[in-house]
């Protein structure tokens, strides 16, 4: 596998941070999001301290979304149980 770079600008730095050709979109929209995320801090407080907020919030964020992906999952097994079972009751009415 090939790797690449990609110049990520992260407030107001650029970074060059080795990826693989098809890391790269994500990771510039990853960047993006968290600059958007620093420019909603209060610039009131320090850069370390929004920069922890910022990384707090996405962490937050992943880890609902992981917990909601968990419960679809659940969901969506039983119901594809539920679904093979009615097909399975219906396989033996028809034999």
């Amino acid at each position: 596998m090939q790797k690449n770079s990609v110049s990520l600008h992260l407030a107001g730095k650029v970074f060059q941070v080795p990826c693989l050709p098809d890391d790269a979109p994500d990771l510039l929209l990853a960047a993006n999001a968290v600059n958007d995320a620093l420019n909603k801090t209060q610039l009131t407080q320090s850069f370390e301290v929004r920069l922890l907020m910022v990384a707090l919030n996405l962490s937050y964020e992943l880890l609902q979304t992981d917990r909601f992906n968990q419960t679809l999952e659940t969901d969506v097994r039983l119901i594809l149980g539920q679904v093979q079972d009615a097909l399975a009751g219906q396989s033996s009415v028809v034999e």
